[in-house]
């Protein structure tokens, strides 16, 4: 049976984690690349070890949620987007704070788990949507502008502010 193992050191931890799964290493594309280099069998090899850790610019918290839940999560589909719910689908996500599955959202890119990126940017979706606007802009980090009527009545135009351009390059 084909087995891998690959330490990480997270940025907020002395110990190290370490995952045994070859399953869950193909499902981290950055990672899977990096021990093709040593071992370009790895996934039909017994007894790969990767000796030196990977350091990841990240909390272990974020780190240990996505190697617990990767293989086990399913991006929404246009199918049946409208129907699953993140306490059916993806229950460990529940629980956790937006800053918590922003952090997971982010290792999730960084690591190029696109797939994964989905099911996580799901259950913050759901989490935003009885936020109001100013929360959810406080939350992505922008500005919250105020509205404005930007409909011209008289020739039935939509003329944005000259300002909205500024930074288009």
């Amino acid at each position: 049976m084909p087995s891998c193992e690959i330490k990480f050191d997270f940025n907020d931890s002395d110990e190290s984690v370490t995952v045994r799964e070859t399953r869950i290493i193909l499902l981290l594309p950055v990672i899977r690349r990096a021990v093709e280099l040593q071992y370009p069998d790895f996934a039909t090899e017994e007894n790969a070890v990767i000796e030196a850790p990977f350091r990841v610019p990240f909390k272990k918290d974020a780190g240990v949620f996505l190697f617990d839940t990767i293989a086990r999560y399913a991006a929404p589909t246009d199918d049946n987007v409208h129907e699953i719910t993140v306490e059916q689908s993806y229950p460990e996500a529940g629980p956790k704070t937006l800053d918590e599955l922003k952090e997971i959202i982010e290792l999730a890119n960084f690591w190029e788990c696109t797939t994964y990126m989905e099911c996580i940017g799901f259950a913050i979706a759901k989490k935003l949507e009885d936020k109001t606007i100013e929360e959810i802009a406080a939350f992505m980090g922008v500005e919250c502008n105020p509205p404005g009527n930007f409909f011209a009545e008289e020739d039935g135009w939509i003329h944005p502010p000259a300002d909205a351009f500024q930074n288009v390059q």
